[in-house]
């Protein structure tokens, strides 16, 4: 095994260049690293930190095989960690490295210790001006930083170093990894909320016999092995489990930014350090109880936060699981099973019957239909021949083809959805980058207040001023103000469970409540997503009942989707020699005739008489025998019964409804006009669909959208609000922020009923909560609230909002 080691002056290689980057070795520089059984001279740590690595991960080979020496590692403003330059060697990042077109590289990068909202907005305004950083996209959901860079300009191990001087655990992205990152956090964290729970309720004894005592009396010895106590406990809590927000609070004010933890750091130790200095003077007051209690709480709500995070990020929906693992391709004359991931551009594969097509390919030999509701939600599959695209991701329903396979998966339109809807996911709401602003603002004006107030009563009274600052910073905590959002959502959030609606994201309330358009997919979403039978044109003799028990028995021979439609129906007997002819239809024979039901020119084959297929909006199939025809059978998507009344309903409230589907046949306008819809856009790409979305954005509409198919997840994600009703894809449920569980479309409606009203107890929060704020400080200030009623009037405060958002769990009234 290749090891590492610093020479001495009897080891240096005196005279020769560095191995690893060729520069001159400067005079007293004695660094060698044993690779391939010999010291190697290096010029510098970063080499030898390099090459070290190099060798020790078993790649001495790399070293045999260059054909030019390796770049020097860049000297920066800063310290680099020596263990990061390994990933400036392209064979250590070709794992989570993308190289673009245009000479750029994207970067995938795993953050560990990435708590909250202020955490990506500390990074990206980090990395945003430094020379060579092209963008740096922070995913709190997947904790994970997506770089893109000019390595002309900059390096990885730079970026890295910059992120773990920030306070941050960087790593390689992949799912291995995250899975483990993951888990390490939640172990952290629920460590971290263990022990401050622990030492709430020691402190909360203690806290009881001290206030029983101050009311009925207490020895002096008592008292203080009482406080005693409470400070040892307390002070574990403090330095162990609300270690969390000094630490953020310092990593953002090294950067100038002012953060909400920055408070609430100040009061939990401002708190301690003055029950700790009247513990060990035996005079005030002791605070021991709310240090550990506010401590306590806001782990938890925190916790919970994480938990919720965490889960969505692992069910986050991987489109490329859904792809077969193994693959039929032929190689030298035979037909052999190998990886898809083995697979390259030029294979000819065997796609089979019912198999989900794994790459993007070209018909070569055969004919089939393949279903592709994935990418554009028709139920009909598309007819596909020599010299037709397949996709992967899609269906195939017919018959055996072989195929050209086009490129790797991150070519395929599939991989290209998959990044639609990370594109829209890393989009950051305007509501976000404003709370961002009005935090620091805010928290700006609370120390300010707090430090002229310790100010002024230092030269009146300074043995008051700590006390009474510590009474404006404690009642001036915005506990009321920032309870009142998401109590009122929490509270909306549980009223909504009950209804079967699930809300995965509650700040889409405040935009479900503003908005101008609701937009709605066709397929699944307002019909019922199967096809039935919908109008029959008989042509023959026969009559209705004959007709369709002849159409079941025909289709009973069928694996096409439509021949759902006839499962239910009496079947005609004594079918026999029932032949499927791929992208055609199907013939039978029956007492010495024979009988065809498909296409219009595969009937026409045996029947002359043929009517033209009718002129309406519907999935058209005729059925004739070699005597007459027979009858045409029109098939549709029925529009669910409570379609109407969700339009209505929205029209009445004076949203603007239009239709965004990828169905490009006539039923789309169709459906469009019987329901007097405002718009409707039909034969839409997943791409075309967020571009539609974007344009009423920009235009200052706040959307909604409402839909359930994979083609509908990135745009579910870009909407202000979206909705994803029962029987959603897995990836459409992930990226929507509601989900109707039950079948009925009336949920959306009551939905944005029940986010009107809660925006409108937001607002009385807010009333209160700043109300109590203004009137509050000025009193606190003069000193004449002291620290322990200050603490009594924020719960009291915070109680009142929650209260009032509770009201949101009453049946509204449209």
């Amino acid at each position: 095994m290749a090891q590492v080691q610093v020479a001495d002056s009897d080891t240096s290689l005196n005279g020769e260049p560095c191995y690893h980057c060729g520069e001159e070795i400067p005079p007293g520089i004695l660094l060698d690293v044993e690779i391939g059984g010999k010291n190697r001279p290096m010029c510098c740590p970063g080499c030898r930190a390099v090459a070290g690595m190099i060798a020790a991960n078993g790649l001495d080979n790399f070293y045999e095989q260059r054909t030019a020496y390796s770049e020097r590692p860049p000297e920066t403003e800063f310290q680099l960690n020596d263990q990061y330059l390994i990933y400036d060697e392209p064979e250590m990042a070709e794992r989570f490295v993308t190289h673009n077109s245009d000479g750029t590289v994207s970067a995938r990068i795993l953050l560990g210790g990435i708590t909250c909202a202020a955490c990506t907005w500390l990074i990206e305004q980090t990395l945003a001006p430094v020379a060579g950083v092209i963008s740096a996209l922070v995913n709190l959901q997947q904790s994970r930083l997506d770089i893109c860079l000019d390595p002309a300009q900059i390096k990885l191990s730079e970026i890295f170093s910059r992120l773990e001087s920030l306070g941050y655990r960087p790593r390689p992205f992949h799912s291995s990894t995250q899975r483990d990152q993951m888990q390490s956090d939640y172990r952290r964290d629920l460590r971290r909320l263990g022990v401050a729970g622990f030492g709430m309720m020691q402190v909360g004894m203690f806290a009881v016999a001290l206030h029983a005592g101050d009311i009925q009396g207490i020895q002096q010895e008592y008292q203080g092995l009482l406080r005693g106590f409470s400070l040892l406990v307390s002070t574990f809590v403090v330095f162990f489990s609300a270690g969390t927000f000094f630490t953020t609070a310092w990593r953002h004010l090294k950067q100038g930014a002012l953060v909400m933890d920055l408070p609430v750091a100040l009061a939990i130790g401002l708190a301690w350090l003055a029950s700790a200095w009247a513990t060990l003077t035996g005079t005030g007051q002791v605070y021991f109880d709310s240090v550990v209690m506010f401590t306590f709480f806001l782990l938890l709500g925190r916790f919970l936060e994480a938990r919720v995070r965490q889960r969505h990020a692992m069910t986050w929906f991987d489109a490329e699981s859904t792809l077969p693992d193994a693959v039929s391709c032929k190689r030298d004359g035979a037909w052999v099973t190998v990886p898809r991931t083995q697979v390259g551009e030029g294979d000819t594969v065997l796609l089979r019957p019912g198999q989900t097509i794994p790459v993007d390919a070209t018909v070569s030999n055969g004919q089939s239909a393949v279903r592709e509701d994935t990418f554009n939600g028709e139920h009909l599959p598309r007819t596909v021949g020599e010299g037709d695209t397949v996709y992967a991701g899609t269906i195939n329903v017919e018959a055996s083809v072989e195929a050209e396979v086009l490129g790797s998966y991150l070519e395929s339109r599939l991989a290209a959805l998959q990044q639609s809807v990370e594109a829209a996911q890393t989009e950051k709401p305007l509501l976000a980058r404003m709370a961002d602003q009005v935090a620091s603002w805010f928290v700006a004006g609370v120390l300010l207040v707090t430090s002229a107030t310790a100010f002024i009563w230092y030269q009146i009274d300074p043995s008051q001023a700590l006390w009474i600052s510590l009474s404006v910073l404690v009642i001036s905590c915005p506990c009321a103000l920032a309870l009142a959002t998401p109590a009122a959502l929490t509270s909306a959030a549980s009223a909504l469970r009950g209804h079967g609606v699930i809300v995965r994201g509650e700040n889409a309330l405040e935009a479900l409540s503003r908005s101008t358009h609701m937009l709605f997919d066709k397929t699944g979403t307002l019909t019922e997503g199967s096809l039935t039978v919908a109008e029959v044109k008989l042509l023959g003799t026969a009559g209705h009942d004959e007709v369709m028990a002849i159409a079941s028995a025909l289709q009973r021979y069928s694996n096409h989707p439509l021949s759902h439609a006839f499962t239910e129906l009496e079947s005609a007997a004594g079918f026999t020699e029932v032949e499927y002819f791929v992208a055609a239809g199907l013939e039978g024979e029956r007492e010495t005739r024979s009988y065809r039901m498909g296409s219009e020119a595969f009937c026409r084959a045996i029947c002359s008489d043929l009517q033209a297929q009718p002129n309406s909006p519907l999935y058209w199939v005729a059925l004739c025998s070699d005597v007459e025809p027979l009858a045409w059978i029109g098939l549709s998507d029925p529009l669910r019964e409570e379609a109407s009344q969700v339009v209505t309903t929205a029209h009445t409230g004076g949203l603007q409804v239009g239709l965004l589907t990828g169905d490009s046949s006539p039923a789309g306008p169709a459906l469009a006009a019987q329901l007097q819809l405002d718009s409707c856009a039909h034969g839409l790409q997943p791409q075309q669909k967020m571009a539609e979305v974007q344009k009423l954005q920009s235009q200052g509409a706040v959307v909604v959208m409402v839909g359930d198919g994979l083609n509908d997840a990135p745009v579910l994600r870009m909407a202000d609000a979206s909705f994803a009703v029962a029987g959603a894809t897995d990836l459409a449920r992930t990226q929507a922020d509601f989900v109707v569980v039950g079948g009925d479309l009336n949920a959306v409606t009551y939905t944005w009923i029940q986010a009107k009203r809660c925006r409108r107890i937001i607002l009385q929060n807010f009333s209160w909560a700043l109300g109590y704020n203004l009137s509050a400080i000025p009193l606190a200030a003069m000193g004449y609230v002291p620290p322990w009623a200050a603490a009594i009037g924020m719960s009291l405060s915070s109680l009142l909002v929650v209260v009032n958002s509770l009201r949101l769990n009453r049946q509204p009234s449209p």
